[in-house]
């Protein structure tokens, strides 16, 4: 019906009909990351997460420390368990920036580096219930609760170049700190460790987003710049074309 009642029409008639009708906006879909861009987010956190984990070992040693005075089979095995797991992270992340190990294949060393950092992450967000029994003095389940939620978020902060890699660390922090608040049945504990979280939540997913726009304009994807060009070639093809068919 629709081509039938077009046809006979000049080609004034079909222009000014196209101009009328109504054209509905394609729906645009959010171009993914190139490679060049998801390279050098690796690369971001391959060199920062070396801060982070060296933040996250003063901190453990200092709270293994302070809690061994008073509960030394407590902090001896959380501190063992720390140490296997900042081992590993650690050596992870020198052997690929060395070039020994998984240098040529990014992606893979990344999905083992963030396994690596989930591990550690729980241990070191899990401080204030395994080394602070139930009936420990409130001052040090507190100190050792805000020592480890302030590593675990710095952490993750310094491994915003990957999220996931970024909720290992902060997740783990926001979920322990949460649960110790129950633990402690103090409303006033709760509320502020709900209102970290939430503010630390929110400002790691901002940093994220911010690194991962930076790395997008300086890595744009080729694709779409030759696709942009070559439509605005045809575009200027097919009017060129119109015009001299409107002038024969």
């Amino acid at each position: 019906m629709a081509s039938a009642s077009l046809q006979g029409k000049s080609v004034h008639e079909l222009q000014e009909l196209a101009r009328e009708t109504p054209m509905q906006p394609r729906r645009k879909r959010r171009p993914g990351l190139s490679r060049a861009a998801r390279l050098h987010l690796i690369d971001i956190l391959s060199r920062w997460s070396g801060l982070g984990l060296a933040l996250v070992a003063g901190v453990s040693v200092y709270m293994a420390v302070v809690a061994g005075r008073a509960y030394p089979a407590r902090a001896a095995t959380w501190a063992a368990m720390m140490l296997a797991a900042l081992w590993i992270a650690r050596r992870l992340r020198s052997e690929f920036r060395s070039g020994a190990s998984l240098s040529s294949r990014p992606f893979r060393w990344r999905a083992s580096f963030t396994a690596s950092l989930s591990v550690l992450g729980v241990i070191l967000a899990s401080a204030p219930i395994l080394l602070a029994p139930a009936g420990a003095p409130a001052v040090f389940g507190v100190q050792i609760l805000a020592l480890s939620v302030t590593a675990s978020f710095a952490a993750a902060l310094l491994a915003a170049a990957h999220l996931p890699s970024a909720a290992a660390f902060a997740a783990p922090g926001a979920i322990f700190a949460v649960l110790t608040g129950l633990r402690a049945g103090d409303s006033g504990l709760l509320m502020a460790s709900l209102a970290t979280s939430l503010l630390g939540l929110t400002g790691l997913y901002l940093a994220h987003r911010y690194l991962e726009k930076s790395a997008a304009r300086a890595y744009p994807r080729t694709t779409l710049v030759r696709r942009e060009i070559e439509r605005q070639t045809a575009a200027g093809s097919a009017s060129a074309a119109s015009s001299s068919a409107l002038q024969a």
